[in-house]
């Protein structure tokens, strides 16, 4: 059965994270992603984490997992044939994903104004730090800085302690997300259009749109939320807690209420404390002492069994699971939610499998491709003969 984004072409010119992130969800959907590496590989070949802490280009953990279900083919674009191998493949494109700041596009002929001039149905799809304009166009932005450029810092940390970042790349596969998105949203436009677009993404911008609430309270109500340690941000004195990390026996256990149920607290965890009718009309104003509660009567108690008992009684508590007990969780087993992936040189991966399911498509998780393995199959599809693949790559451009 033909899958809805079957014949849908993708040229992927970006490194690291962001960029290839968008072009993994556009392959899983089953696009047919062409990653453009330069003869060295992609930085996340050379980032790990590896197996047994031995560096190695076709086991980098990051890459399998960003790069899954694509192509590679390799080409320098610095120079004029490599410039050539990609025009040739921008040719037959539908999107193009691009991670390069403004001055670096124009040296390489690749503004999206002149793209589009050329090609009027290509959807340029542009992940940066700062965006295509403006006065930080130009400069590198790496996740800590995107962090606390866009305010997300604000509220992560204890608020008598400095900000911390996030763990990981929160920011850069927000980026990644919202190019995807909107890349679809071009492609259902250019339907009607018949034109592409440009869809210019930043990705301190994406930590802006992660601050939700806390944007909202301010702009409608001049109200400035911070970082709470543990604890939910932006809570008032008399709004709803608990929703907060407690440690209990052997692990940890989120603590939440959802400003509902607040009897029910007293039934999962019996305490002559709840009788105080201060404490229960403002909860987020004596959130020390519910925590004091929470933490002797959690002392003993196992996080699947608290959880269990809290949700029985409609109180929405999750335990916080380590790596391995998410991987062997019945629910997500049952679900697929993790897939193994046989690759040529890594052997068996397991990786995320679809993050969504839906009608018109069957998500795809194959593996990464090696480094060029598709060059010379792309480039025969582009009128190069085998003496011209002789001649690129005794030049170093292939």
């Amino acid at each position: 059965m033909p899958g809805l984004f079957d014949g849908v072409r993708v040229v992927e010119l970006a490194d690291g994270l962001p960029g290839p992130f968008c072009g993994k969800l556009l392959a899983g959907m089953g696009m047919d992603v062409v990653k453009v590496e330069p003869p060295g590989g992609d930085s996340a070949r050379r980032d790990g984490p590896f197996p047994g802490a031995v560096p190695h280009p076709e086991k980098s953990g990051q890459f399998l997992h960003l790069n899954t279900s694509k192509r590679s083919l390799t080409a320098d674009t610095g120079t004029a044939d490599g410039q050539a191998i990609l025009r040739g493949l921008l040719t037959n494109a539908d999107i193009v994903i691009l991670d390069l700041p403004p001055s670096r596009l124009a040296a390489l002929h690749l503004e999206p104004a002149c793209l589009q001039q050329e090609w009027p149905r290509l959807i340029v799809a542009s992940v940066t730090p700062f965006g295509l304009s403006g006065p930080y166009a130009e400069y590198l932005g790496p996740e800590l800085v995107a962090c606390a450029l866009s305010g997300y810092m604000t509220l992560t940390g204890f608020p008598d302690r400095e900000p911390l970042k996030p763990y990981g790349s929160l920011l850069g596969y927000q980026a990644g997300l919202h190019a995807a998105t909107g890349s679809l949203a071009a492609l259902i436009d250019r339907e009607q259009s018949g034109t592409g677009a440009l869809i210019d993404v930043s990705t301190m911008e994406a930590g802006v749109f992660l601050l939700g609430s806390a944007q909202l309270a301010a702009h409608f109500f001049g109200k400035r939320i911070v970082r709470d340690g543990a604890r939910n941000v932006g809570g008032t004195r008399d709004g709803g807690y608990p929703s907060t990390i407690r440690p209990c026996k052997g692990g940890f256990v989120h603590c939440h209420l959802n400003a509902r149920h607040r009897d029910l607290l007293s039934v999962l965890m019996p305490d002559p404390r709840w009788d105080n009718p201060e404490l229960m009309k403002f909860m987020h104003g004596h959130a020390d002492e519910i925590d004091a509660i929470m933490d002797d009567w959690l002392a003993d108690k196992d996080k699947f069994d608290v959880t269990r008992m809290a949700q029985e009684l409609r109180l929405p508590f999750t335990e916080v699971m380590t790596t391995g007990e998410v991987m062997h969780d019945e629910h997500y087993q049952e679900r697929e939610t993790f897939v193994a992936v046989q690759h040529p040189v890594a052997g068996e991966v397991v990786q995320p499998g679809a993050p969504l399911r839906m009608t018109g498509f069957d998500w795809r998780t194959e593996a990464a491709p090696t480094l060029g393995q598709d060059t010379c199959e792309l480039l025969g599809s582009l009128g190069y003969t085998p003496e011209d693949m002789v001649r690129l790559r005794a030049a170093g451009v292939i």
